[in-house]
């Protein structure tokens, strides 16, 4: 009865990372730990959280900010802020962690338990694009292409730092949420827990004292409107 615990959007937050690993932990009862990408970017801390996703991690896949790290993302798909911390992470990652970035896939099947799960940062149509939906129509329409094209039976993303799931027919979709940096309206960090047999999804947020990360940032000189999101959870 594989269950597996699904990260994504650490961006560089090592405080909200050893909170959420440390929950997992406490568990005593996930088989593996899966990361849907955007290690780096936002925050401070790139070394110290490549450095646990390589320990902890079973797979890991690019994200965005990631692939904008090693090159692989042009600088205009950002916006100046996140492009600031891109060229910071540059600057200030190891090189042994940054060259295990280059290695990181876009998209990747796995089969737990007889059941194919699709994993990709962003989306199945374009690995960066978000997976939004402003109305149950437009939902449908998007889950009904997205299977089409991943032909799984699960479909896991991040990017949208946004925690929600649904299902379409017999398929299943999840979005675990944002470790680092949420953007719901709730501040803390989010995970997700899939079991597969039978398959079955679990939201986790969990709260933390994410003012070391401001502390640092402060000290560092770096953009007050990344730390502020900290407070807002937007």
């Amino acid at each position: 009865m594989p269950r597996i615990a699904v990260i994504s959007d650490i961006h560089s937050n090592i405080y909200a990372l050893e909170v959420v690993l440390q929950d997992i932990q406490k568990r005593k009862n996930i088989d593996e730990i899966i990361c849907l990408g955007d290690i780096v970017g936002y925050y401070p801390f790139p070394n110290e959280c490549i450095e646990l996703i390589r320990e902890e991690c079973s797979i890991s896949m690019l994200g965005n900010h990631d692939a904008g790290v090693i090159g692989d993302e042009p600088s205009f798909y950002f916006n100046p802020t996140a492009y600031t911390m891109i060229q910071w992470t540059q600057d200030n990652i190891h090189t042994e962690n940054r060259k295990w970035l280059t290695t990181l896939p876009r998209r990747k099947t796995i089969e737990r338990n007889d059941i194919s799960i699709y994993l990709v940062h962003g989306s199945p149509f374009k690995t960066f694009d978000y997976m939004d939906t402003y109305s149950d129509k437009q939902l449908k329409t998007m889950l009904k292409e997205a299977f089409e094209i991943t032909k799984t039976d699960v479909l896991l993303v991040g990017h949208t730092h946004v925690p929600f799931k649904a299902k379409f027919k017999k398929h299943n979709f999840l979005n675990p949420g944002s470790i680092g940096q949420p953007r719901n309206g709730k501040p803390g960090a989010y995970y997700s827990i899939v079991n597969t047999s039978p398959y079955s999804t679990t939201m986790v947020h969990l709260k933390y004292d994410y003012k070391p990360v401001q502390e640092k940032m402060t000290d560092l000189n770096l953009p007050k409107s990344l730390s502020d999101r900290l407070n807002h959870g937007r």
